[in-house]
């Protein structure tokens, strides 16, 4: 994957199973678009006397077209299977092809401007949405289009309208600065110059006076083409449901609202998923997924926990857990209702359908297995297995599926005592290969090589992130390791001299000795030897520590 392809997977994401019939219906009702539009295109340019013309110029038009509707359904079959987005490039045809009928009307063809025509903001909107490949071949069939029509024919109406519409498909792929636009509107013009004066001197009697004002219509067509297309696209990102660059980058803002409310409500689950956005974020840019994508759905895969924080461990205060309390059927729902709660926060907030699959698909449909074993040890009827797993859908694009290794991995690296390389890449394996045994990953396309890469991204970053520092002299202000308040509650000594008797320091909690595995509760990122960060103290990993 590349990010040049941005986003157009996100339509329709999970390809709802349908029968024959209505599979038939829906090819109809997007070839009836197609028709509809060869006819408003023959309407547009007057149709002929005779109504035997008439149909010819609508079968001709519908032929090109249906080379479009013929690659759509081929090589871009979930777009083909979005009817917004198919209206879309159906509107988008009528529209261009509407202004070159406007264009087109004069009795001479020296009047006749080819340079008028906005093929290039239709190109710089598909660029954007789709992806250049889908805009180059939409541009290209406008192009003929155009050029078949009767009031364009003997002119460089194809060669002009062509060039035009495939420099502006390739000179913007993805948006990410608003400076963009302009490097855009440079190609799309120094392409339309080239091409006016390469059909001014071929075509012979052309003055170069006429040349000239060709290179000023077509600079200033590329001007206006490329700043429509800029204005239209957050509506069109509305009616076709994808989620461009602008729109990721503008939702990776940490002073929306939703993000704020996680900061200060929820100040562990912010910290976790802050570090695991950058894992996440690092392992898609290695293999070529979409980086922003997952740093932003990173952001917002745990907000559910904003409606019960204390229950989940990292914002708890030590000796404070309340699944203490409960029984593990109503913990187990707790933790699984995060999820159902994150949707519910994510309809209030009006976050994008692809950040909103990063709530449902980090957790799979892996199993609560430490309040499930809680439950088989305590219960003496049989255990309802459902009520202790995730309602899923295991992950459906790279990006997800990175998520959920990045949170298992980020989780349980906390209980690393000391944290070395060899442990953490220990800790990673372990994680990875248990989602792939319990088939959290047979849905996401990743292959076997990109996993390795992914572990290896993961263990870089994890190394660089438990680090050690060095011991900064007290004498000059700074702490040691063994810096800590005594018995007393004195403040220790910042520099001058020590007290002669050193105080005993307070050891961390983490350093007390670790309760009973069967006492020790799990975290939620799921499967066997995992961590339970959700609720209570942490223990080694692979240690026998039930997991949820």
């Amino acid at each position: 994957m590349s990010n040049a392809v941005t986003l157009w997977r996100q339509l329709d994401r999970i390809a709802p199973r349908v029968g024959v019939g209505r599979a038939l219906s829906g090819h109809a009702a997007r070839w009836s678009m197609i028709l509809l539009v060869a006819v408003l295109i023959t309407v547009f340019f007057g149709p002929s006397g005779s109504w035997p013309g008439a149909i010819g110029h609508v079968l001709v038009n519908f032929l090109v077209l249906a080379v479009f509707g013929a690659m759509l359904a081929l090589y871009r079959p979930k777009l083909y299977a979005s009817v917004r987005a198919v209206a879309l490039f159906a509107l988008a045809f009528v529209t261009i092809l509407g202004v070159a009928a406007a264009a087109g009307r004069s009795n001479s063809v020296i009047l006749v401007r080819a340079e008028l025509i906005p093929v290039a903001m239709a190109a710089v909107l598909f660029s954007v949405l789709f992806d250049a490949r889908i805009s180059m071949v939409a541009a290209t069939v406008m192009a003929v289009l155009i050029g078949i029509q009767t009031p364009y024919a003997g002119t460089p109406a194809l060669f002009l309208t062509l060039v035009s519409g495939a420099a502006a498909a390739f000179s913007v792929r993805v948006i990410r600065r608003r400076d963009q636009a302009y490097r855009s509107i440079l190609i799309t013009a120094a392409a339309s110059t080239l091409a006016e004066i390469a059909a001014g001197l071929a075509t012979g009697p052309a003055t170069v006076g006429n040349i000239w004002r060709g290179v000023v219509w077509g600079a200033i067509n590329s001007v206006v083409s490329v700043a429509l297309a800029l204005m239209l696209l957050p509506p069109l990102e509305e009616f076709t449901g994808v989620d461009t660059y602008l729109k990721l980058l503008e939702w990776s803002d940490l002073n929306r609202p939703l993000m704020q409310r996680l900061s200060v409500e929820a100040p562990g689950t912010f910290a976790h998923t802050m570090r695991l956005a950058n894992l996440a974020e690092a392992a898609c840019n290695a293999i070529g997924a979409n980086g922003l994508l997952a740093r932003v759905g990173a952001y917002y895969h745990d907000v559910g926990k904003l409606r019960k924080p204390e229950y989940f461990v990292e914002n708890q205060r030590p000796g404070r857990n309340p699944h203490d309390k409960l029984k593990p059927s109503m913990s187990a729902a707790i933790i699984r209702n995060h999820v159902r709660e994150g949707l519910e926060l994510a309809d209030q907030y009006g976050l994008p359908d692809a950040v909103r699959a990063f709530i449902t698909e980090h957790h799979g449909t892996s199993q609560i297995t430490y309040f499930l074993q809680k439950a088989k040890e305590r219960d003496t009827t049989p255990v309802n297995v459902a009520e202790f797993a995730y309602p899923g859908p295991v992950p459906q694009t790279a990006e997800t599926a990175i998520v959920m290794l990045a949170d298992g991995v980020e989780a349980s690296a906390h209980v690393l005592r000391d944290p070395t390389p060899k442990k953490i890449r220990e800790v990673i394996d372990h994680i990875v290969r248990q989602r792939i045994e319990h088939g959290q990953l047979r849905q996401a396309p990743l292959t076997l090589q990109q996993v390795e890469v992914v572990k290896e991204q993961f263990a870089r970053m994890m190394i660089g992130m438990y680090h050690h520092r060095i011991d900064y002299p007290s004498a000059t202000g700074g702490v040691t390791s063994q810096f800590a308040s005594d018995d007393t509650g004195e403040t220790p000594v910042f520099g001058g001299t020590p007290p002669t008797a050193p105080p005993s320091p307070v050891r961390d909690p983490g350093d007390a000795p670790l309760p009973a595995a069967a006492e020790t509760p799990a975290k939620d990122s799921g499967g066997e030897g995992a961590v339970n960060r959700e609720s209570g103290l942490d223990a080694p990993v692979g240690a026998g520590t039930p997991a949820g």
